[in-house]
């Protein structure tokens, strides 16, 4: 067992862990961060933190959610919880081949590949989150090919079944069941016996659908419209949606029991922004693909220029993958010689690097309000400038867990700072603002 003891370690840390093997960072399997708080640089490689003292809850969320496996203590268990610990990382699950067009070069890419190979394995139903252009299309046919199951994988999209229609697209009919029903229909549930259902857009499901679906999810059976007899189907069930669900339930605009049988696996899929290390490659094999699609275009492009790949990298990309395909496309519809995509065959708003329903300057400020405390002789800008500061600061920590770095990201300029640590700006505003 190899281990790279990071951070501030004591003479009584490094008697603690003689039983195991304590190497320099290249050789090590494992890093142990010990520190009084987790690392603002966090390792790429496996890494755990130490606290000195006694763990504090919210520094081992942010550390769970910076990339560390576990927060311990350093206490007289420690060199046997890391071995343990060890032993666990060791345990892996030899990945399938990504399914054409998924690119994980990028650690949070790597990640989410894992989590759908240790969950494609079981039978519990799964929900993709993220943002729209993630891929959870693409992740769905990756679990249902690593399954084994032997049916077929059955996509419904249902924000494009109306809702008068869906009740009987998804579990049949029975011939004068309504109106247009000519003959018997089994509907697309049974049609993936032996396989898996994909739900795709499940927020838009109607609330009276939902009901119904809960009953489906919890027996297994299906009932056609217009007739008595349940009917049991094995089928494994894959929802995605681009929404807050959990903010859905509490509005009541989704049903809780319903989330609940849908969320057994939740995985969520990074926006692009957050795996960056993938845009070259995912360039290369958009590129690979238009040609393949439009095998009589007059000239290739085999490389791209790097004024135009380091615009690509500093884009937000709001639309994600799909938006990346676009940009990609467009400028090779664009060009009209050289084998290299320029800087200036770029759509503008990804050389300016602002997306294009964004605005420019976008702005919080009341203007009327300001001018009446400044009429009122009650101005105090710096009172306001604080406050705003300390507002959006708040919210960027409870939204990423309480890691400054995460934060950071949600602050943009500002929250990034000038700092090559990405979270150093966020504790030194933390720290003025009194704010954790």
């Amino acid at each position: 067992m190899t281990i790279a003891l990071l951070g501030s370690p004591t003479a009584a840390h490094r008697k603690a862990l003689e039983p195991l093997t304590l190497v320099g960072p290249e050789r090590a399997e494992l890093r142990v961060f010990v520190h009084p708080r987790p690392p603002a640089r966090p390792p790429k490689a496996p890494w755990i933190w130490v606290s000195p003292r006694e763990v504090d809850p919210q520094l081992a969320a942010a550390a769970v959610l910076a990339g560390a496996y576990d927060a311990l203590p350093a206490d007289s268990a420690l060199a046997d919880t890391l071995q343990r610990r060890l032993a666990e990382l060791r345990v892996q699950v030899a990945p399938g081949t990504p399914p054409e067009g998924y690119v994980a070069r990028s650690t949070a890419a790597r990640r989410v590949l894992a989590d759908l190979d240790r969950a494609a394995h079981t039978s519990f139903a799964v929900l993709l989150t993220g943002e729209t252009g993630t891929g959870k299309d693409l992740a769905a046919r990756y679990l249902h090919a690593r399954s084994g199951r032997s049916g077929e994988l059955v996509p419904i999209n249902c924000a494009a079944i109306p809702n008068e229609l869906i009740e009987g697209e998804l579990f049949g009919y029975v011939r004068g069941a309504f109106s247009g029903a000519v003959a018997d229909y089994d509907g697309l549930i049974r049609a993936a016996v032996g396989g898996t259902v994909f739900l795709d857009e499940v927020d838009d499901t109607p609330k009276t659908l939902q009901i119904k679906l809960l009953r489906v999810l919890e027996d297994r059976v299906v009932s056609r419209l217009g007739e008595n007899a349940w009917r049991r189907v094995d089928f494994r069930i894959i929802a995605a949606t681009n929404r807050d669900l959990v903010e859905m339930v509490r509005r009541g605009d989704f049903g809780g029991d319903l989330y609940q049988r849908l969320a057994i696996v939740r995985i969520e899929l990074p926006p692009l922004r957050d795996r960056a290390d993938d845009v070259p490659e995912l360039c290369a094999h958009l590129t690979a693909r238009f040609y393949r699609d439009e095998p009589a275009a007059p000239h290739r492009v085999t490389r791209i220029s790097p004024s135009a790949m380091a615009a690509l990298l500093r884009y937000p990309w709001p639309g994600n993958v799909r938006e990346l395909r676009n940009v990609v496309y467009h400028g090779l519809v664009r060009k009209l010689g050289g084998d290299e995509l320029l800087l200036s065959d770029l759509p503008e708003h990804v050389v300016r690097g602002q997306p294009t329903d964004e605005p420019a300057s976008a702005t919080l400020v009341d203007r009327a309000a300001l001018a009446r405390l400044i009429d009122e002789g009650r101005m105090n800008l710096r009172a306001i400038r604080d406050d705003l500061e300390r507002t959006a600061l708040e919210l960027a920590l409870a939204r990423s867990g309480g890691s400054p770095a995460r934060a950071a990201r949600l602050l943009g300029e500002v929250g990034r700072g000038s700092s090559t640590d990405p979270g150093g700006t966020v504790r030194a505003m933390m720290r003025r603002l009194r704010v954790g």
